[in-house]
């Protein structure tokens, strides 16, 4: 069994149950967060259906059970990768682990689409990485019938926005159902979700050098790619407000340091930039520095981070005080930052479906 000799533990039960497809002699592992997700670690290994095992108190526990591989992780009811099991370590606890299914005995059809009627699914050649991306356009109700020109928010994971079957874990953002209810109160607005491209995504999220991207950034290329060819392009065939008053990005995680940098750079096509639980630690902080050597007056920034993004307690207060310490400084620099904490929210698609309304709502508001 691990031990944590300069940490705190409480022991944590976990009781499983397993489906009857399940080969009569497998063998059960609990991967986790704090062991990097191994998945056939002998001290993690169930016995009779049951293990026992010491956690540091305040960790932020995620887990899975495998049966000794990663292709033979637990799966959702479609076969599918299915979210992480989570939970506080705070005493002594029972966990009961039904498993729905195991990836890699399925065979399933996989998880159906929820990709709403009327979202146009369009493929865009970009010239600058010399790839296609694929993206998804919401328009609001009564578009068709109508002649009015609307703001536009550009998103980047564009595959968990608004289709479970795309999206990592079958969680979405739910984009199209946050926009539609601001719709009817009079605030529409169009959504263009870009999808990654997905062993690019460090490299066309980062604009620094780090082990997460190899070393190698394409994150100039891809904001190139964003302003000077998907913005036409839309602008061209919907009718939109094309004015950077009008235009924002916003993304989370990777995708907040991508929505930063790329408004921080084209203050003259960008107005407003939503940026989710940015991974503001990337190149030691670098993004600070970046926002003070690119000041954008005209900016209207929103920045927030859950309490419950890390592994333990103590480094989601960091992140948090991280956060608000990046708003606090970029204050000077742009015309108006908006800062929202998380409460009980982990680093995940719920996490960020519950508060894009929040951010919906002042972007629009502020932009009239």
């Amino acid at each position: 069994m691990p031990s944590f000799p300069f940490m705190s533990t409480a022991e944590q039960m976990f009781v499983l149950d397993v489906p009857e497809n399940t080969p009569a002699d497998a063998e059960f592992y609990l991967q986790t967060n704090l062991s990097g997700y191994a998945p056939a670690l002998p001290e993690y290994k169930f016995v009779d259906g049951v293990l026992r095992a010491e956690f540091p108190v305040g960790a932020l526990l995620t887990y899975k059970v495998t049966r000794g591989s990663s292709e033979s992780e637990e799966g959702d009811a479609w076969g599918d990768r299915r979210p992480e099991r989570r939970t506080v370590i705070e005493d002594a606890a029972t966990h009961r682990i039904g498993v729905q299914s195991w990836q890699d005995l399925h065979g399933g059809a996989g998880r159906p689409s929820t990709l709403a009627a009327g979202i146009d699914t369009l493929t865009v050649h970009s010239p600058e990485l010399g790839d296609d991306f694929t993206v998804l356009v919401w328009t609001p109700p009564g578009y068709a019938g109508s002649g009015e020109r609307f703001p536009v928010l550009y998103l980047h994971d564009g595959q968990n926005v608004f289709d479970a079957a795309t999206s990592f874990a079958g969680e979405v953002w739910a984009a199209d159902e946050a926009a539609r209810a601001l719709a009817a109160e009079g605030w529409p607005c169009l959504l263009v979700a870009v999808c990654v491209r997905p062993t690019h995504r460090g490299n066309d999220y980062v604009p620094f050098a780090i082990g997460a991207n190899d070393f190698q950034t394409t994150a100039p290329a891809y904001q190139t790619f964003l302003a000077q060819t998907l913005k036409p392009y839309i602008d061209a065939r919907y009718r939109t407000r094309p004015e950077r008053e009008y235009t924002a990005q916003a993304g989370s995680s990777f995708g907040g340091v991508a929505s930063l940098y790329g408004t921080l750079s084209r203050p003259d096509v960008w107005g407003s930039c939503g940026a989710f639980s940015p991974s503001l630690w990337v190149q030691d902080g670098a993004l600070l520095d970046f926002a003070r050597q690119h000041p954008a007056p005209g900016l209207r920034l929103y920045l927030d981070m859950g309490t419950h993004e890390g592994l333990f307690v103590e480094d989601t207060a960091a992140a948090v005080r991280q956060t608000r310490w990046f708003a606090a400084r970029s204050a000077p620099f742009v015309r108006e930052v908006k800062f929202q904490i998380g409460e009980g929210h982990w680093h995940d698609e719920p996490a960020w479906r519950a508060r894009l309304p929040e951010f919906l709502r002042w972007w629009l508001e502020g932009v009239g």
